[in-house]
């Protein structure tokens, strides 16, 4: 399993917007410049008053799907 480390700020007007509606996907630059998009709906679990802060793993088979996604 492949991993992509990255650190994510993302504002709680940001996130209502995704739970508007208006966006699904986040798209990140990793930690070695490699751009990811993954949806919106993988940071459900890390989301507080403020957004969502902090470093995340994401992991991901062969063929690019996501496996999981932790905080670090």
């Amino acid at each position: 399993m492949a991993t992509v480390d990255f650190t994510l700020n993302v504002s709680r007007d940001d996130m209502l917007a995704y739970y508007g509606g208006y966006s699904s996907q986040v798209v990140v630059c990793s930690d070695d410049g490699v751009w990811v998009q993954f949806p919106a709906n993988r940071l459900r679990a890390f989301v507080n008053h403020d957004g969502v802060h902090g470093r995340f793993r994401l992991y991901y088979d062969e063929s690019g799907r996501i496996e999981r996604l932790d905080r670090l």
